[in-house]
């Protein structure tokens, strides 16, 4: 059974109230297997015996090794079986049947929209005895003919991102462009424009956890009038592909697909500040002799992450606010509402 509740909060306050913005992410997650995020990654294969012939209702299990959790199948009357809707992570693929050896594939690793082949052969004798194989996959997905690229979280920590919205971070895929747009401010929203594979800059698929997040005018995270989006510490990774990809996902020509991260069996988590302020700036040749123009940013956040009961229940949890403005002159108004003069 699985069991997803995410609440956001968005508010925003700016000038002499102080304008400021949260959001807020929650995430519970209550599972007896390892499915999550919809449409996440896949795990399918075959079990056959040493000669190759397929074995039907061969138990297979396969387990979430950071959260504990597992799902049981049965292979069909090929021999095969599939695990649709897998959270992201590492896995072990087991499969045993009765008369043959126990056979367990371990270090499966699975990335949002990975579709990953696991073929296991078991050969005759008692079940107690396993034969472990750990390998590491091939990266080259031959089920499908997507082309996409894939930004973790790595990438999201290391690179500097203006404002932190993750849907920046698309430009570094191969064919993709930002594109000047039309429009802005509470009716356009404050996200950028991108083309991708020379397709017209709108109507992308943005799908996070399955579930699209495209507004009105067909643009996604970031589309609200000040521009704001889920925190990029509450992103595990996310997938752009750009061309050939499955119908499930629709759009025009393109898009992202994100998921958001879970608790696991160990608690884990952040604490950030960035701070972007004028009296750190230098004066250029257009500033007035009194310095640069007077600007406040403050981005901050806390991150955490894990078991309420292990291999049962798990928690996820982000909050990220902002400060910004203007510094006034006057002493009774220590900032300005953007764009006013003190």
């Amino acid at each position: 059974m699985i069991s997803l509740t995410k609440c956001a909060a968005d508010s925003i306050a700016m000038g002499t109230s102080k304008r400021w913005r949260g959001l807020l992410t929650c995430t519970f997650l209550v599972s007896g297997i390892a499915a999550a995020q919809v449409g996440s990654a896949s795990i399918h294969g075959r079990v056959t015996d040493s000669s190759g012939a397929v074995l039907v209702g061969a138990a297979v299990t396969i387990k979430n090794v950071q959260t504990g959790t597992a799902r049981s199948l049965k292979t069909d009357i090929l021999g095969r079986y599939s695990a649709p809707e897998l959270q992201i992570g590492e896995y072990q693929v087991q499969a045993e049947m009765q008369g043959f050896q126990t056979g367990v594939h371990s270090g499966v690793t699975l990335a949002v929209g990975d579709n990953r082949g696991v073929e296991i052969s078991l050969a005759v004798g008692q079940t107690q005895t396993v034969v472990e194989v750990h390998s590491k996959l091939p990266q080259v997905d031959s089920t499908s003919s997507t082309i996409s690229s894939l930004v973790d979280q790595k990438e999201m920590s290391d690179l500097p991102l203006n404002g932190r919205n993750f849907e920046q971070l698309i430009m570094l895929a191969p064919g993709v462009q930002s594109v000047p747009k039309k429009g802005e401010g509470a009716f356009y929203g404050n996200i950028k424009d991108y083309s991708i594979s020379g397709e017209r800059p709108v109507g992308q698929a943005l799908v996070l956890d399955g579930a699209p997040i495209q507004n009105f005018w067909d643009h996604g995270t970031g589309a609200s009038a000040i521009g704001t989006s889920i925190g990029v510490d509450a992103i595990a990774e996310f997938q752009v592909f750009t061309n050939t990809y499955g119908a499930q996902f629709g759009g025009n020509g393109g898009g992202i697909n994100a998921v958001t991260k879970s608790g696991t069996n160990s608690w884990n988590g952040s604490v950030y500040e960035f701070l972007r302020e004028s009296a750190f700036d230098a004066r250029n040749y257009f500033d007035p002799l009194s310095g640069p123009p007077s600007f406040n940013r403050n981005q901050f956040g806390v991150a955490i992450g894990g078991p309420i009961k292990k291999e049962k229940l798990f928690l996820f949890a982000n909050y990220e606010g902002l400060r910004q403005g203007h510094r006034c002159l006057h002493a009774a108004q220590p900032f300005c509402a953007a764009g006013r003069r003190g």
